[in-house]
């Protein structure tokens, strides 16, 4: 009984973090892509919770980067991971530069939807901050 209480806790607890961080900004997304890596590492990749919960993260996953560059912690992409934990790999997400094909099911439907205005995004940021380095001359010293 205690084996399947961890792994019940381990998805569910994951679950919960992404609910309370994005309908509420309660939380710490630096945990959350631990917790999705320990649910990754138990086996965890069907569970309807996890399956919900990877769906929101990834339909937010211009606001849950926001947040994780606001945290105490906040993580980049880490290249050492392979492509498939996506988790490791949401910048790349973000900008729609990661490879569809390496994603599960559920989630290369919303990549491939939202790809074009996750590049689009990504420019538009891109071009905002180019804008804010170039100083005008009538405000240069």
């Amino acid at each position: 009984m205690g084996e399947l209480k961890r792994y019940l806790d381990t998805d569910y607890l994951y679950f919960a973090e992404v609910e309370l961080l994005l309908n509420y900004g309660i939380g710490y997304p630096d945990l959350i892509i631990k917790l999705r890596e320990k649910v990754h590492q138990e086996g965890m990749e069907e569970s309807p919770y996890v399956v919900k919960a990877d769906t929101k993260l990834f339909q937010n996953v211009h606001r849950f980067l926001e947040l994780l560059e606001g945290s105490d912690e906040p993580l980049e992409d880490d290249d050492t991971q392979p492509l498939e934990k996506w988790w490791w790999h949401l910048h790349k997400v973000a900008s729609g530069k990661y490879p569809s094909l390496r994603l599960p099911h559920h989630l290369r439907e919303i990549y491939r939807k939202r790809r074009k205005y996750w590049k689009q995004r990504s420019k538009e940021n891109h071009l905002a901050i180019e804008r804010l380095r170039v100083v005008p001359r009538y405000l240069q010293l």
